[in-house]
């Protein structure tokens, strides 16, 4: 099983440990992205039906993951999660031991040329799934003051989000907005921005289009309750979040899980220790919540 992936699967060990994987057993990865997790999880004897709705992500799966196809221990649809429980009685996983949900982007999605890094001049598109209609560009030059102040404010908590909104209204009179680096340019032109320790003044803009963009909220809303159909009892959900709103949705779930006889494995999240923030940056804002099914 070759790894061409430069990706690295944030808290791999935490999660499939407490996933307690046993062989021959069925599981549902429910976000692909670069296929760490689910390699652990075949490592360790598991069976997985993995999802994801990037078409070059299926691509890349399919041929790193070409023997453990063939061999029929894993199987890989393009699909959003939010359709999980229809493709799992599809390809016969109605019954799981475990289901996990990585929310978290992939280094090969940054490199994809698609406008999710700030840091390459790229067309403005961020779409993980090229089906979808709207663009980055489309929301960033159609929404009013209002509604761009509205959605980086509730989606990323952006700093100085007036006055960043204001600058992307009054630079669009002149021209569109398309490229990454003309919406940096933008941002960095807002006066009395405040770097912090480590994070580029672009990263929460950035991340409020994206979400926005591919409806991450309502997709988890949607796609995390359908677990509690599929998990056999004793099954296990552990999901990763890297924000604030998405923490607040699984927290949100797990609690409202509980009065149906399901419990927490840890009411406080687990975080990346200091040796892995070190090595792979992106973890160090990852939390990590499991439930049971009991």
């Amino acid at each position: 099983m070759e790894n061409s992936s430069k990706h690295v699967a944030v808290l791999l060990k935490e999660t499939v440990d407490l996933l307690n994987i046993k062989t021959g057993e069925k599981y549902i990865d429910a976000t692909l992205g670069g296929g760490g997790h689910t390699a652990e999880i075949l490592k360790r004897g598991g069976k997985v039906l993995g999802l994801d709705r990037d078409e070059e992500a299926i691509k890349r799966l399919r041929k790193r993951f070409e023997i453990e196809i063939e061999e029929g221990r894993l199987i890989v649809m393009k699909g959003n999660f939010i359709n999980m429980e229809n493709i799992a009685k599809e390809n016969e996983f109605d019954k799981v031991d475990g289901i996990i949900f990585d929310l978290g982007m992939s280094s090969d999605q940054f490199e994809s040329g698609r406008g999710f890094s700030f840091m390459k001049d790229e067309p403005l598109d961020m779409r993980m799934d090229s089906d979808l209609g709207v663009t980055a560009a489309d929301l960033v030059n159609a929404l009013s003051q209002k509604e761009l102040f509205g959605l980086f404010t509730k989606l990323a908590q952006v700093e100085k989000a007036r006055e960043i909104s204001g600058a992307i209204v009054e630079s669009r009179k002149f021209r569109q907005v398309k490229t990454t680096k003309e919406l940096v340019e933008i941002i960095g032109s807002v006066p009395a921005y405040r770097r912090q320790k480590d994070l580029h003044p672009a990263t929460k803009v950035f991340m409020a289009l994206r979400i926005a963009v591919n409806n991450e909220p309502e997709n988890l809303e949607m796609g995390i309750p359908q677990a509690s159909e599929l998990l056999t009892t004793g099954g296990r959900l552990a999901v990763i979040s890297f924000h604030q709103g998405e923490d607040r949705i699984v927290k949100q779930f797990f609690r409202k899980w509980q009065i149906n006889g399901v419990k927490e494995i840890n009411r406080k999240p687990i975080l990346a220790e200091d040796e892995e923030v070190r090595i792979n940056p992106r973890s160090r804002s990852a939390k990590l919540r499991v439930g049971e099914k009991i």
